[in-house]
This record gives structure tokens, sequence and C-alpha cells, in this order.
């Protein structure tokens, strides 16, 4: 036997029997059929009756729909197979499934988060905020450094970021977590680890508060008791909070902010990009790097840029991320209103929507833990191996899909003069393009060719190194 076939057997989890029907926008492509369905870690495979092979990632699966003993796989571009008369081994071949699916998922949903503890099975009902249920059943939980991950037996995972926990409540050996969006999730029956389960539970949300607090006292030391309460639950890590928010409870902390801001490498772009924007709208966050003192923390600014006068440059939101450890950099740009809708716009108008569409953006990027290249690849370059695995997030995560639909472009930062004219070479382009589906790139010069052929090593914008921090 050779090592490839060899490998290839024990990568093999379940082999069975069936039938499969594949759809491509309604039109059947292959009828009803028997087939050989070989479930791999990675891949499955369908060996109809009458020759052929058809090799799917776990990714591909959009949707995975058991039910009335068959199970129903949404592939994107509105193509479904349907796999059925899977006999007795029905119910190991869903769960396998969905567990080998749920698996891969996770890593990529999770973009190199650590895991401090497993191990737990449960019963779980979810409900939404009007009381009614999503989903139940059995699953396994696991803790991972930002967020609590539930992988159902029959269903999707779900993740639950800790900075979302309204709050949690014990009763009778059951668990219950509220989220902020008004989400609910009771888990009962964890046996002899629910001493485990809570404590460790707890432990997290401790050291999200711990996270937040000690970045509010490096910066302000003598903040008394009250005020330290409030910045911890305004600024929970990962959140941006608008200027005049932090101005509110405290002006001195929100001197003392932005002047760390002003220590960084983007002090320049920062004071730039405040003098053109609304100073009050501006919006500040943090969070810890997910490898600790290896990659360092992130601040970030998002700066809206608008103005009753709409032949200004404007209709914007620019984000950039400072973290201590990275070297490339660019700044990101974002449209507030379709061309039409601005024009017609006032300020006001938009002055009322700023705050809950850059809460939508900001928790994006918390949801993708600052990994920039599902906002800014095309979809022709998310097809490729190497970024597929992004493609789920866009696919799952709402916010993703809205920062790809606002996405203006990006300017990458060579030097000031250069990034300052490509800022307003782009905002000069959203403003007089009317097409809001096109990107703007910078145009490629003399220099930047430069650049790629004399640094070949250096870790570009979008990269990650060994860590599985961003760069």
């Amino acid at each position: 036997m050779s090592i490839i076939s060899k490998a290839k057997q024990e990568d093999k989890v379940l082999e069975l029997n069936g039938k499969m029907v594949l759809q491509n926008k309604g039109i059947v492509q292959i009828p009803e059929t028997i087939c050989k369905i070989i479930l791999n870690k990675e891949t499955f495979s369908i060996l109809p009756e009458n020759g052929g092979t058809y090799l799917f990632s776990y990714r591909e699966a959009i949707e995975a729909l058991p039910g009335d003993y068959r199970l129903i796989i949404a592939l994107g571009e509105e193509q479904e197979l349907q796999l059925s008369q899977l006999g007795y081994q029905y119910e190991d071949f869903i769960k396998i499934f969905i567990r080998l699916r749920n698996e891969l998922l996770l890593k990529d949903l999770l973009f190199q988060e650590t895991l401090k503890k497993s191990g737990f099975e449960a019963v779980f009902v979810s409900l939404d905020k009007t009381g009614l249920e999503e989903q139940s059943g059995k699953a396994e939980f696991k803790f991972y450094q930002t967020s609590l991950v539930v992988l159902p037996e029959q269903g999707e995972l779900r993740r639950i970021l800790f900075s979302d926990i309204l709050e949690t409540k014990v009763d009778n050996f059951q668990i219950e977590i509220k989220t902020e969006n008004g989400d609910k999730i009771v888990i009962s029956m964890l046996g002899e680890k629910f001493d485990l389960f809570k404590d460790t539970l707890r432990d997290c949300l401790n050291e999200l508060t711990i996270n937040v607090q000690n970045f509010i006292k490096g910066l302000y030391p003598e903040i008394d008791f009250a005020t330290l309460n409030r910045f911890t639950e305004l600024m929970k890590e990962g959140r941006a909070v608008s200027n005049k928010d932090i101005k509110t409870i405290s002006v001195e902390f929100s001197v003392r902010l932005e002047a760390n801001l002003m220590k960084t490498e983007a002090k320049e772009e920062y004071q730039f990009l405040k003098e053109m924007g609304e100073q009050e709208q501006i919006h500040l966050g943090f969070k810890k790097g997910l490898m600790g003192s290896l990659t360092g923390d992130y601040l970030w600014f998002l700066i809206p840029i608008y103005s009753q006068d709409k032949s200004k440059l404007g209709n914007a939101i620019a984000f950039e991320a400072i973290g201590e450890k990275e070297t490339g950099r660019a700044t990101y740009f974002f449209r507030i209103l379709g061309h039409e809708e601005y024009k017609n716009a006032s300020k006001e108008q938009i002055d009322s929507q700023i705050d809950n569409l850059i809460s939508q953006i900001n928790r994006g990027l918390v949801n993708i833990n600052f990994r920039r290249e599902p906002i800014y690849l095309s979809e022709e370059k998310l097809a490729e191996p190497e970024y597929v695995k992004y493609k789920f997030s866009i696919a799952k995560i709402p916010e993703i899909k809205l920062m790809r639909d606002l996405f203006i472009g990006r300017v990458s930062h060579r030097d000031d003069e250069q990034w300052q004219k490509d800022v307003q070479d782009l905002l000069a382009f959203n403003i007089n393009n009317n097409n809001d589906i096109e990107k703007w790139s910078a145009p490629l010069t003399a220099d930047s060719e430069i650049i790629e052929t004399k640094k070949p090593n250096l870790i570009k914008e979008g990269e990650e190194n060994k860590t599985g921090e961003l760069k």
C-alpha cells in the first residue's frame, strides 16, 4: 500500500451507501441514484453507482439540514445536494457529518484563538429575544479566549462572545446566559462538571473585566472606582466607544486615551483624518492580543467623514488598528450611505445612524478577530484554497457581509505624503462615482514595484505570522 493511499484510508471516518440528488438553481443535474458516501476528516466524497466521483469540503456546506431521514446540504450558488436512504446508519451519519463540519468551521471561525477548557457535554435550549426556541438538544461546549462555543449534535455551531454576555444566572443546576441582543441560552445536565463549567465561565468573564481595567488604569492610574466601573462596562474588550460618550463620563480619560493613540505609529494618520471627520463621532476601541505579550494589544479608531455640503469629500468611515507588534498597516474605508441616499440625507439624519453603523462594523471586526482579508478579498480570491477558510464567516456573520458591501477601498502606508494623497483620491472616487459596487484601488507605481521586489520577505498586511496574529 502506498503512503498516499494509506494516509487516505486513515483519514476515512465513515463509509456507507445511500441515494443522492444534485440540483443547481432548482434544476436536477443528477436524478436520484444509488451512491457510496465517504466521510473524511476535512472532506466528503459522493460516488454514484453509474460512475464518477464528487469531492466536497465541509466548508462548501453553507447549510446542513437533517430531517425526515435525509440530509439536505446547501452548497452555495443555489446548489443543493440531498442524501437519503441511509438505512440504520442514518443517525450515526448525521452526528458524524455535523461534528466533522463543525470542527472544521470552528477552526475557520475562531482565527487561531487559544482553547482554554473543553470536555463539557450537556443539554441546551437557545431562545431568541422574543422567547421562541431557536435550537435545542445535546451539545459539546468549549471555552476559548474570547468566547464560549456550542457544538450541537444536530445543528450548526454557535459562538457566544464573552463581551456580549449581559448576565448569567445559576438555578437548580441550570446555567442561563443572556446576551445583549436579548438572546438566551439555558444549559443543563452538566452532571459532575456543573461546578467546573460555572467556575470556568466566571473566570473567563472576570479575565475580560480585568483586561479592560488594566488598560484603563494604565492610562489613568488615579481614576476613581465608580468611574472605572462605568468605563469597564462601556469599553468591554473589542467594543469601540464614541468620543462624546467617553467625555460624558470623564473628559480627562478622553484626553489621555487620545494622547496614548498619538504615541503610536498612526499618529499622523489619526490627526489627518480627525481634522477631516466628525470629531464627536470618532470611536476608539481596545482589544488584548490573542497571544498576549507575543503580539501586544490592539488600539483602533473609526472616524466618520461627512458634511452637509455634499460636494465635499465624505460619505465614508475610516478604520485603522494599531498593534504593538505589527509591521504593515493600512487604513480601511467604508461607505456610510448609498450615493443617491447620501445626496438627499441631512447631516442630522446621518448623525442618527452613525452609532449603529459603526457598532455593526466593529462587531464584524471582533467576530473575525480583526483579520482584514475577509473584508477586502474579491470573490475570485476567496475561491482560492488559501482563503476559502473565510467563506463560512462571510456567509454566516451578517456584519461581515455588510462590511464587504460598504467597503470602498484600503490605503496602504509607504510614507505620509503618499498616504494622504491616496486618501484624498479614494474619498474623491467615493463622492464622484455613482457605482456603489465598484471598489477603489491605488494605482501601481514604480515605487510600489520597488518595495515589492526589494522587500520580498516583509510580512505584508493581511498575512499571519507564526502566532496567528494579523500583520
